[in-house]
């Protein structure tokens, strides 16, 4: 698993592993640790340590625990990149 989609409040969510091990034993490289990146229309919204013991279910958890604390970030015009 290196994708987990999901429909959030009529929005779709993507989270995308940036690397680490899938739990189909693929090995994704990369320097920086494992981490869920969240997108919404392809926008990012934020990043989520991964976890070795990630499952697709455990994953959907922590996303939906992340929206419903950020509400206001499922309206693209609300999401500044750069922190700006």
């Amino acid at each position: 698993m290196d994708q987990v989609n999901l429909e959030f409040r009529g929005k779709q969510i993507s989270a995308s592993l940036n690397q680490g091990q899938t739990l189909k034993g693929e090995i994704l490289s990369r320097k920086e640790p494992p981490m869920w990146y969240l997108t919404i229309g392809g926008t990012a919204l934020t990043k989520l340590p991964a976890l070795p013991a990630d499952t697709e279910s455990s994953v959907r958890e922590r996303i939906l625990a992340w929206l419903e604390a950020h509400p206001d970030m499922l309206d693209r015009d609300q999401i500044v990149l750069g922190g700006g």
